[in-house]
């Protein structure tokens, strides 16, 4: 036998070692198992015992509403002591999540009655927003319509009274569409634009909506699709238009580096129709600037100032037509007076990246902006600085619009864009206040809330249009967390935690 040589092991006596390993293992492990359970069930037993005592002193303490120690003996009295004492945060818990329990059972049961009777107790959910504007932060999506817009819409719009919603995009249409439509199509298809469409706009009365597309404007009736008024208003591409809230004027913005405000009945009476050129010269229209017959009552920024020195995204105007406010990718806000030839009044500074979109609220006393970093600055027109400034997004917001709030110092704004959520905020106190569960797919490139302050319209990349229903809030008090309330309150005076 060579060196180094080790002689095998018996296979008899290798099965024996294994067994008695196994056995050795299969020992320590019951050991284990019943020093666990000896445990487990000790802490059980325990816990029942302590919720004997806590259920006893519950009970005595509901029984009545007076402030009187519940009639327990001594030792009754020290054990509950030493036990409120031991499980005070651990029953502090279990009462915060039965009350986050039941308040998410209270909301989704107001929540089903809203659906089933859009009523919530004896309040309208329209009332509880006259009442309590910052109540109502939910939305839930009542109806959605697939396949608008070709491969997906810009912008979309409510009308005056709630019954017709304008949406564009890439098919070079306006879209209008009436919400009760239960067969997804749109009723009326307005086409003969030269481009996309971008942004359309309602009249205040409804009866005209307004359309930027390519480098031209065209104003339609809505009610049978008829060509009011086309005209080439702009040197390159335009991004938006807007009416003011009296009907008067319209804004239009653009690549070219400037915004131009104008008179709507001019724009009817001298545009083209059907490819004739209108122009009355018994009409005196005072202004000094036309565009291909068109005259443009104000021209922003006038000859000799300065004004945006990159595309001129969106506009905004004032309540009373005071002024208009426009962003631009040159991350400059400006105000224009309306009341003197459109001269700028003031420039706003705070963003960093070009912004994409502006919104003022209604009665002028707050105006919102986003940009492409995702952040919202809501603003005092009367101070240079943000008054907030919003970070929820993560990525680039592309819509702002304010509730049609009734009272003052009362306002909500809501934001969505290239994350794809919706949030709710409180613009006077900077605060978000709710956020929906949102249904797109993708991008939301459009926002708008209906005249009754309890829809909301939106629009994306993923061609759809969903309207949303506001929701009430849950209701504010309930008699089982008060009880709770009221308990823990005597526990921690009669134990003197």
């Amino acid at each position: 036998m060579g060196k180094g040589f080790k002689k095998s092991e018996p296979t008899w006596k290798t099965a024996e070692k294994k067994k008695k390993r196994a056995q050795q293992a299969a020992a320590i492990h019951a050991d284990g198992a019943k020093t666990e359970n000896a445990s487990k069930n000790a802490k059980v037993a325990k816990a029942s015992g302590d919720q004997r005592y806590m259920n006893k002193l519950f009970m005595s303490l509901s029984a009545a509403d007076t402030e009187s120690p519940p009639e327990l003996d001594e030792e009754e009295m020290s054990k509950l002591t030493d036990v409120a004492k031991e499980r005070h945060m651990f029953l502090h818990q279990k009462a915060v999540d039965a009350y986050h329990e039941e308040q998410a059972r209270k909301k989704a049961q107001a929540w089903r009655m809203l659906v089933k009777e859009d009523k919530y107790g004896s309040m309208s959910v329209a009332d509880i927003i006259k009442e309590d504007p910052m109540a109502v932060s939910s939305f839930r999506a009542a109806k959605t319509f697939s396949g608008i817009n070709g491969l997906g819409s810009y912008s979309v719009m409510w009308n005056s009274n709630s019954s017709m919603i304008a949406t564009t995009g890439h098919d070079r249409s306006l879209a209008l569409w009436r919400p009760e439509a239960v067969n997804g199509m749109p009723a009326r298809k307005l086409k003969g634009h030269k481009g996309w469409t971008i942004q359309s706009c309602f009249s205040p009365d409804g009866k005209l909506i307004c359309c930027c597309s390519s480098d031209e404007m065209y104003i339609w009736d809505p009610t049978n699709g008829t060509l009011k008024a086309e005209w080439p208003a702009h040197a390159a591409m335009i991004n938006g238009c807007q009416f003011s809230p009296s009907g008067k004027y319209i804004i239009s913005c653009s690549n070219d580096l400037t915004s131009k405000v104008w008179i709507t009945k001019q724009a009817l009476s001298k545009g083209k129709k059907g490819g004739a050129a209108h122009h009355h010269d018994d009409e005196d229209d005072g202004e000094e600037h036309h565009e291909h017959g068109v005259p443009v009552a104000f021209h922003l920024p006038m000859e000799g100032e300065r004004g945006h020195s990159g595309a001129v995204i969106k506009g905004a105007f004032a309540h009373d037509d005071s002024f208009a406010i426009t962003v631009g990718k040159d991350k400059a806000i400006y105000m224009w007076n309306l009341k003197h030839k459109g001269s700028k009044e003031r420039e706003f500074k705070g963003h960093d990246d070009p912004i994409l979109n502006v919104a003022i609220n209604y009665d002028s006393s707050r105006f919102v902006t986003c940009d492409n970093s995702g952040r919202v600055f809501v603003w005092d027109p009367k101070v240079a600085a943000p008054v907030h400034m919003f970070r929820e997004h993560s990525d680039i917001v592309y819509c702002v619009v304010f509730g049609k709030e009734a009272k003052e110092g009362k306002g909500r704004i809501i934001t969505a864009g290239h994350d794809s959520r919706i949030l709710v905020w409180n613009c006077y106190e900077g605060t978000l206040i709710g956020e929906f569960e949102s249904k797109h797919k993708s991008w939301i490139t459009g926002m708008s809330m209906d005249s009754t302050n309890m829809k909301l319209a939106t629009v994306g990349m993923d061609s759809q249009l969903i309207i949303w229903q506001s929701l009430p809030p849950p209701p504010k008090n309930f008699e089982w967390v008060d009880k709770v309330i009221r308990v823990f309150k005597r526990i921690k005076k009669f134990t003197g935690l």
